[in-house]
């Protein structure tokens, strides 16, 4: 097994020299020691700091002693290892070699167990997924933050406004226009969208737009836990060939004009960085690994989840609690990863009672999306709506409402929906008029 005995006293060393070092190594636990005295010591060190108490040789060897880890040299062998770094400067390179060790040997357990899972009585592909799942926790190593005081701020802030300054941009543009100009150019890293509607009205077919134009440029994976990927790929030709989506189903071997529009669409779309995936009953924990693998391999920088409610929780006996975990634990995995998340939700059957654009009230275990979400934007297609009276000027008008933003401004984006063509695009000149509707007046989400 990997280990370095010399950078594991020379940890413990420099924390008896000097107790104030010990901050500068926070990211290090008594598990990553290869030594069980080294770990032991570390684990006394840390308790004692946790009470506020000073520990040098002498101390840390009577606390190990009453809790019984104190090995019969234990006092020399600590006041050893406090002789053996000259000063605790270079803590943080000796702390760094520990933790190098520790990922080693854990590949090397990951390896072996892999290796009996091989043997086991389990299918191949649920060996392969159990395996990939060891690595890719292996591969997730979560960062800790310091706190930062406001004159480092300052100086990462201004940079931040000069390359701004520059057009140097950090959104990832949607490809629309007008939610582009809400969102400030478009989605953030770190940061999570969720776009609600009822059924039929092109919440999927938006966000299939919204995958296609960010991956001409951006690496994105698309979860589908409602359409396999071939129902997702016609729809895909259809938009990307401006050709009818029934035609393309039909696949008349005949109809020479859509296979022609379907060639072009495909040189098109082969050109996309897009993932797809249509494993349903997708739980965070597949959704991690999914996006894991995914950036290891082909880079990653947008993730759409389709859609909320179709998510299988971690046991718990709320679905209202399980939604909350699933919600926070998206936007975390935003940030963990430095992706971009568009989670799709279902509406409540409330959103059909009344003729207009739903309100917030509407999403389905909405509390949760609201803490979670860093926009929440409402999709409206005026003659998919129950009390539609579909008149002409209204044909093919849809809006997305952003309801909540965490920091921007609210506003409606007028958009243009071909479900023949399965197309979303900006509605070009003005949109048309109604009479003013009365919605609920909780629209947004505390900032």
């Amino acid at each position: 097994m990997p280990y370095s005995l010399e950078a594991e006293a020379a940890v413990i060393g420099a924390v008896l020299l000097d107790n104030e070092a010990l901050a500068r190594v926070s990211d290090l636990a008594p598990t990553m020691f290869y030594a069980a005295f080294h770990a032991d010591a570390l684990r006394t060190i840390l308790a004692m700091a946790a009470a506020g108490q000073p520990f040098d040789v002498i101390a840390v060897f009577d606390a190990m002693r009453a809790a019984g880890k104190a090995e019969q040299d234990g006092l020399s062998r600590l006041n050893e290892m406090a002789q053996y770094v000259p000063s605790a400067a270079t803590i943080r390179r000796h702390a760094a070699i520990v933790v190098e060790r520790h990922r080693q040997r854990e590949l090397v357990r990951a390896g072996m167990e892999i290796a009996e899972l091989g043997a086991s009585a389990e299918s191949a592909a649920e060996q392969i997924d159990k395996a990939q799942m060891m690595l890719a926790k292996l591969a997730t190593a979560k960062s800790k933050r310091e706190p930062q005081h406001i004159s480092e701020s300052l100086i990462d802030y201004l940079a931040l406004l000069n390359d701004l300054s520059e057009g140097k941009n950090p959104a990832i543009p949607t490809g629309i226009d007008g939610l582009d100009r809400l969102l400030n150019g478009g989605l953030r890293r770190g940061e999570m969208m969720v776009i609600g509607a009822r059924p039929k009205h092109g919440k999927t077919a938006l966000a299939l737009a919204l995958a296609r134009a960010m991956a001409r440029e951006y690496g994105v994976l698309f979860l589908s836990q409602e359409m396999p990927i071939s129902q997702l790929m016609h729809r895909h030709t259809a938009a990307a060939g401006s050709f009818d989506l029934g035609r393309i189903l039909r696949a008349d071997p005949n109809d020479h004009e859509m296979w022609t529009a379907v060639t072009c669409a495909a040189e098109r779309l082969g050109e996309l960085h897009l993932v797809h995936d249509d494993q349903a009953g997708l739980t965070l924990l597949d959704i991690r690994r999914k996006a894991m693998k995914v950036r290891r391999e082909h880079g990653l920088d947008v993730l759409f989840v389709d859609f909320l409610q179709l998510m299988a929780g971690g046991g718990e006996e709320n679905r209202n609690r399980e939604l909350d975990i699933i919600a926070n634990g998206l936007k975390a995995l935003a940030m963990d990863l430095g992706i971009a998340v568009v989670l799709l939700s279902q509406m409540s059957r409330k959103a059909d009672e009344h003729y207009g654009g739903p309100s917030m009230t509407h999403l389905r275990d909405s509390g949760a999306i609201e803490a979670a979400a860093d926009q929440v934007a409402l999709l409206f297609t005026d003659h998919a709506h129950p009390l539609s009276k579909h008149e002409p000027a209204f044909a093919g008008y849809c809006e997305l409402e952003i309801v909540a933003h965490r920091n921007g401004p609210q506003g409606l984006v007028p958009l243009h929906f071909n479900g023949k063509y399965q197309q979303i695009a900006d509605w070009e000149g003005a949109p048309p008029s109604r009479p003013a509707i009365a919605k609920s007046a909780n629209r947004g989400m505390p900032t």
